[in-house]
Parts: C-alpha cells; structure tokens; sequence
C-alpha cells in the first residue's frame, strides 16, 4: 500500500512539474495611455519591453473597476454574473466579500498541484476569515486587503493595512517597492518541485498618488508637477515590474513561465461627481486613455480597455493580437493553458488560449462586463457591436442605451442605434436576459460619505489594524437622517450649480425682506 501512495504521489509531482509557472502582474488604474508603447507621455520602458517580447493584446477589457475585474479574473465569471458589482468599502461600513461559493483560480491550481501566493492588493473582503486570500487557495500572502493604501504608512481610511499571511506587519517602505520585493523573494525561493502561481497585484497607480522623491527628479522634463507626481508613480512601478521579469529570466525559469500583464480598470480623471463627494482623493490622479472615451467606473472604452500582455518564451512572444478578450476569459484560458481539466459550463469567460498560439481572431459573441456604483454602466460585445447601458440608480435618470460599431469606432462616436434597429433591439433583449447577481447591494452613500474610504495628504493611524478586526460597524442611520446627509452630498457633489442656486435664493429673499421693510 505504502508503495502505491509513494507512486501516485511521483507521478502527481511529474504531472505538477510539466505544467508552466503562471506569474500575473496586475496594475491598478492604469490607462490605456498610460504606457508609453501606446504612445503615452510617460516612459515604461520595461512595461515596453515585455509588450516587445510578448503578445500585445489589443483588445483586453477589464470591468470597470478594481474588485469587479478581481473576481471575474479569479473566477471566469463576469461582474455583472459573479456577485462583485462593484469595489467593496472598508469593513466598518460593511462585511461583505467575493461570494465563497465561487471555486477559484488558485484553488483550481493549487489542487493540480502549483504553489500558490499573493504579493500585493486582495480587496475581495476581509471582514471574515473565510474571505481572506489564505482561505481561497493562496498558501502565501503579503501586501493590503482593502482598495487603496498610503505608499510609506500603509494605512487606510486610519488603520493599518499591511500584512505578512493575515499577522499586521509594521514595515518600511514604498509599497510599489516592497510588492515588488516579496514577488522577487518567492521566485527565487520557488519550491523546485512545484510550478509556481504568483499573483503580484500592485496598487500603483491608485490614490494617493504618493512618489519617490529621486524619481521626480529623473522626470524635470514634465513641467506641470501634478502630472509629474503621476508619471513618478507610473515610473517606479515600471522599474519593479522590470526587476520581477529580470529575476524570471535570471532564474531560468522564462522557458517555462507565462506572465500575464494587465490593468483592472481604465485610469482616474472623470469619476460621477456623486463619487468624488463620498470618496474624496479620488481625482487626484492624473490618467490618460489617449482619446477613449470614459474613465474609470465607466463602461464606454476608455474605463474598461486597458493595456495588456501575454508572454511565453517560445510560445506566445513578439506578436500583437486584435482578440477581443475580456477578465473572465482568463481563468479558463490558463487552466487550457496549464492542462488542467475545467467544466466551462460553470464560466461565462471563454477559452482563448488557442487563439492566442495561433492568432486567429474571433468576435465575441454576448460578453458582458460592467460595474453598479452611483450609475450603472454595462456594455455587451457581440460581433463588431457594442452596446452601452448606463443609468444614475441613485437619481433614478432614464436608463441610456448607445450602439457602436466597435471595431471601426473604438472612440464610440457614433451611436448608431437609429440606423441599426435590428442589432439594436436583439442585443438589448440579450442585455435584460443576461444573468445578474447583486451581491453585495448598492452603496449606502450616507454611510460611505459618514465612515467610508478616505485618503488623506497626512494619514494618521488612528486605530488598531483593520485585520485585527477592533472596530465597530457603522450603524444605519433613520430613513430621516439619511435623506438629510444624502441632500448634503448632492450639494457638494453639484456645488457648481447648487451654490450659486443658494446665492440667488438667499439674494432673493434678503431683497423681498428688505423691499417689504422698506414698503412699511
């Protein structure tokens, strides 16, 4: 008996040993224009280098939002269908997290014997230790759980957010730098038995666009200091994710390594006032989609197209390809990619890893990505069409619906609904029958405008660490209250229009007041 475990146990570990090493480096926030290989103002010249080596995928769309993309990456399963709908706040304002029915890429790879580790962003819930990365398939896990954190402190919204497998972890530091550092430190240290699943999510370049000081000096040629700030940011992350390829190769591990680079969502410069209210800092980035329509939170193209590559030496290299591919297809394509049997019934995500080999292009065919913040925004891709949905859920506006040739207008100006009625009404019938899960509900703005997510230019830990789970949950305030804080929020949010609005009613009262003082 001992024999035959001894057996099946050496032939499992050859079966783990001839599959690849899967290393995905996510960015947060980038814009399609924020690389210089699509022509954008800020030098990445290893991000450039690796599209050089690899296959540039032209067409990759993430949803519009970071943990949307998380976990239809993580699942093959898309937003709008996964239960993710949109990014989850802090645990003080709520304990929700990626829905735990859902199995996972690491779980699936960690069953087919692969090592498993996370350096960097989770933001699929911490409230609970069941949503945490180490009870989802991850062996090894450092970096922060929730959406943003301060570069030097490590704090978010007043409480640390750093740590080492779950244990708070009081470190110095860039966080770029330290992401980059553990990455380095687990492929050197690979277990020479396993191939190895890294997953390096970086939280460059969300806010607070924080910056290391010698890079600001090496970018004086941009003058305006706000988008140099941004361009040092985007700068030191392309040096480490230089030194995570460079220690790949220098391992002789490139052979048999695929490394998958993208963005979570398109970049910060357009975000619904109503946002920026109840999450200030947001706008403090500078990003650029070179002309896409949309930004971050938005389905039109420029919140969700996002800069891409796909690399393997010898197999998928020097190449650009026009496959539409979208954060779902990925589970699937690297469980193809890795020889591992999947039942696809279970993805909306499609199986793309031929495609790409071969470089064969075909449409897609009804998918869907999108995200549920203060509006609503969704798109449908199928053939050369795409239909745009959006609708404020908060000022309940009418619901808008856009049809663009895609393909031939990537910069959606021409809606050609009108002159498509056919295409127009089938694929809005598609739309409202596509599966949705809403999980977790809509923002509470009250709340999240009362204890949610802050950035401030001088944090101050003004708590224990959030994993440590000593806060109490923010109480839902009376229907009365909320109404009260919500009307607030829309005055700051549309201060433009509401305070002048006040000035006149004010002016108007005072002169009716004084003109009856003065009739008396």
């Amino acid at each position: 008996m001992s024999r035959i475990i001894f057996l099946l146990l050496f032939s499992c570990s050859l079966i783990a040993l001839d599959k690849p090493n899967i290393i995905i480096i996510l960015t947060d926030d980038l814009g399609w224009g924020d690389v210089s290989y699509h022509d954008g103002p800020i030098p990445t010249p290893n991000i450039d280098a690796l599209a050089n080596r690899g296959v540039e995928m032209n067409r990759f769309y993430s949803a519009p939002t970071c943990s949307p993309t998380r976990a239809s990456m993580l699942t093959g399963i898309n937003s709008l269908a996964n239960g993710v709908i949109r990014p989850y706040a802090n645990p003080r304002t709520e304990s929700y997290g990626m829905p735990l029915y859902h199995k996972i890429l690491p779980e699936y790879l960690l069953e087919a014997g692969y090592q498993t580790a996370l350096s960097g962003k989770w933001h699929l819930g911490m409230s609970s230790d069941e949503y945490l990365p180490s009870s989802r398939g991850f062996q090894q896990t450092y970096g922060h759980m929730n959406g943003g954190i301060d570069y030097y402190d490590h704090s978010f919204s007043g409480r640390l957010d750093w740590h080492r497998d779950n244990i708070p972890l009081v470190e110095d530091g860039y966080a770029t730098n330290l992401i980059a550092n553990e990455a380095i430190r687990i492929i050197k240290n690979k277990d020479k038995n396993k191939p190895l699943f890294l997953y390096v999510a970086f939280n460059a370049p969300h806010t607070p666009i924080q910056v290391e000081n010698d890079v600001m000096n090496e970018l004086l040629f941009i003058e305006d200091i706000d988008d140099r700030r941004y361009a040092a940011n985007i700068y030191s992350l392309d040096r480490e994710i230089g030194k995570i390829i460079d220690v790949i190769e220098n391992e002789n591990l490139l052979k048999n390594t695929i490394i998958l680079f993208f963005s979570d969502n398109g970049p910060v410069f357009d975000v619904d006032p109503i946002a920026a209210t109840i999450a200030p800092g947001l706008l403090d980035a500078k990003g650029n989609t070179m002309g896409l329509k949309g930004s971050k939170g938005s389905a039109y193209e420029g919140g969700i197209r996002v800069p891409a590559i796909i690399y393997w030496k010898g197999v998928l290299e020097n190449s650009k390809s026009e496959q539409f591919f979208f954060s779902d297809d990925i589970l699937p394509t690297l469980l193809t990619a890795a020889n591992i049997n999947y039942d696809s019934t279970k993805f909306t995500g499609v199986d793309r890893w031929n495609d790409l080999v071969t470089n064969e292009i075909k449409l897609p065919v009804n998918a869907m990505t999108g995200n549920i913040i203060i509006s609503d925004d969704r798109a449908l891709f199928n053939d050369k069409w795409k239909l745009y949905y959006t609708q404020n859920v908060y000022t309940n506006s009418k619901k808008t619906f856009e049809l663009y040739d895609i393909i031939n207008d990537p910069f959606e100006q021409n809606d050609l609904s009108k002159e498509y009625p056919d295409v127009f009404e089938s694929m809005k019938k598609t739309f409202n029958e596509a599966p949705f899960v809403l999980q977790p509900p809509y923002i509470n703005p009250t709340t999240m405008y009362l204890y949610g997510d802050r950035f401030p230019d001088k944090p101050e830990i003004e708590g224990s660490p959030w994993l440590d789970r000593e806060y109490e949950v923010a109480k839902k305030h009376s229907p009365f209250i909320q109404t009260i804080v919500f009307s607030w929020v829309l005055f700051l949010a549309f201060k433009q229009i509401t305070f002048p609005l006040l000035l006149i009613i004010i002016f108007l009262i005072l002169y009716f007041v004084r003109k009856k003082i003065v009739n008396n």
